[in-house]
């Protein structure tokens, strides 16, 4: 695309950038693609100069030029660098996100997207949503925690949940070149917050879940509900999102364009309802949609997996998919990577799961409970290093009430101490009588309960799931809780 037709684009949506210099002959120049990493940046591409929490994007100018950028874009005149710039005031992050739309051809409005948002719950029900649609001919993909999946099931890991603009545009490109009709994205909190999704034209958004959680970032708990809104509230007229039966929910979009339908599995005020039933093979989800009844039979463990299948039938059943063909597919989906996930071991049962807040450690456990009621239920867990701190203890106190015995170990410690971090977990597990333990090494950890596992005894290990590192001091040490489990059977054979 020209730098001029960009400009002018940027200007139908708008925003008032201005070229440095203004030359005619910068107007003709055809860029490629924005991006935001300066490793990245191939020749032709536009520069988006963000401010990282601990370096200046200025920093990286040298490095981006010497890629190939053709174009700076940035928040301010940077006076010290004569190199051609676009500068878009304090509107950086939203323009970064249109730039990247632009020049990638504005792929998400050729097909249908869906985001996921919530607390717990995204990952699966991006994962749901992927293979169901697969299933009824629906080329679709997905992007989040277990990273980008194309429609032929190949995967792009990525670094957060939601990734930069840049990144979200181009792997929609991508998709559009290789025929995919259906992106699902998981949208963080923080994603959301820094804009990561503008641009993305989405279809329906689905809103499982609201509880304690990255307090650290958002400050308190309606802060953080109104960071989830803002997906909400920045949907068109034509999309659709579900969101939980909640007056404060329900209120902080109470202005949107979109059509906003609640949903809920215990309030008869919500405009879809559903009932779940946990059985000896999963869970039944029983509701109604257009006055036609519909049951989804699902292998998943957990009244929360009720809850993710009914989020996930709403959102495919508002891009008009038959209701029949939409409940067959979702009964036959397997869980998540990580979610839930059985490793077989000598004896007894044992499970990983990526819980790790105090919400779904408490879901996974009751899930457990319910499925193995005459089991001893045990944990072996611990909390990520610099992060929200105010839900260590009731970590703790949620696995006292609902577990039998547990370990308490290091998850991610980051850059802090681990044993400091055990020792505010355990103030909460010493609120409730249980039988624990405190081992700071995660592998030490897992081995300890797999050697204490007893034919009755159900074991989950949670707060990882699918991370195959840990990290420690800035540096990601190859681990997975799976293959620990799996070494620590064999050292017993």
């Amino acid at each position: 695309m020209l730098v001029a037709n960009l400009i002018n684009q940027l200007q139908n949506r708008g925003y008032s950038p201005q070229l440095w210099p203004a030359q005619i002959q910068l107007l003709e120049f055809d860029l490629a693609c924005a991006c935001i990493d300066s490793r990245r940046v191939r020749p032709n591409d536009l520069f988006c100069v963000f401010a990282g929490s601990k370096q200046r994007g200025s920093d990286f100018i040298d490095s981006a030029i010497a890629n190939g950028a053709a174009l700076l874009l940035v928040d301010k005149l940077n006076e010290q660098c004569d190199f051609p710039q676009l500068v878009v005031g304090d509107q950086l992050a939203s323009v970064a996100g249109h730039c990247a739309d632009l020049l990638a051809g504005e792929p998400s409005s050729k097909m249908w997207c869906a985001a996921i948002t919530g607390t717990n719950g995204k990952t699966t029900v991006a994962h749901l949503m992927r293979g169901a649609l697969q299933e009824v001919q629906v080329s679709a993909a997905s992007c989040g925690t277990l990273g980008m999946m194309d429609s032929n099931g190949s995967i792009t890991p990525n670094l957060n949940t939601t990734p930069s603009s840049d990144i979200v545009h181009a792997w929609m490109a991508e998709l559009l070149r290789d025929g995919c009709e259906a992106a699902i994205v998981e949208a963080s909190s923080h994603g959301i917050v820094q804009q990561r999704l503008t641009a993305v034209s989405f279809d329906c958004v689905g809103f499982t879940n609201l509880s304690h959680e990255h307090l650290d970032y958002h400050n308190t708990l309606e802060e953080y509900a109104a960071a989830k809104m803002q997906l909400v509230n920045s949907l068109p007229a034509s999309a659709i999102a579900f969101v939980p039966y909640s007056p404060m929910l329900l209120d902080l979009c109470s202005d949107a364009l979109a059509n906003i339908a609640s949903w809920s599995s215990s309030n008869d005020k919500a405009d879809y309802i559903c009932r779940i039933s946990e059985t000896s093979h999963g869970v039944d989800v029983e509701f109604e949609w257009q006055q036609q009844h519909a049951v989804i039979h699902s292998d998943l463990c957990g009244y929360h997996n009720g809850e993710n299948l009914f989020v996930a039938a709403l959102m495919m059943l508002s891009k008009g998919l038959p209701v029949e063909e939409v409940c067959a597919a979702l009964s036959s989906q397997a869980a998540a990577d990580g979610r839930l996930q059985q490793v077989d071991v000598h004896r007894g049962l044992a499970f990983v799961d990526y819980a790790h807040t105090p919400d779904a450690i408490e879901k996974v456990l009751r899930a457990l409970r319910t499925s193995y009621p005459q089991h001893v239920l045990k944990v072996v867990f611990g909390a990520g290093g610099d992060r929200d701190n105010s839900k260590r203890a009731l970590m703790g106190e949620t696995v006292s009430a609902n577990a039998d015995w547990c370990v308490l170990t290091s998850d991610n410690p980051r850059t802090e101490n681990a044993e400091s971090i055990i020792d505010q977990v355990a103030t909460g597990v010493l609120k409730n009588e249980i039988e624990f333990h405190q081992i700071v090494k995660r592998d030490d950890a897992i081995r300890f309960a797999i050697e204490a596992l007893d034919d009755n005894d159900v074991l989950v290990v949670a707060g990882k799931g699918h991370e195959t590192y840990q990290e420690i001091n800035g540096v990601r040490h190859p681990f997975d809780d799976r293959l620990q489990i799996l070494e620590a059977v064999q050292c017993l054979a």
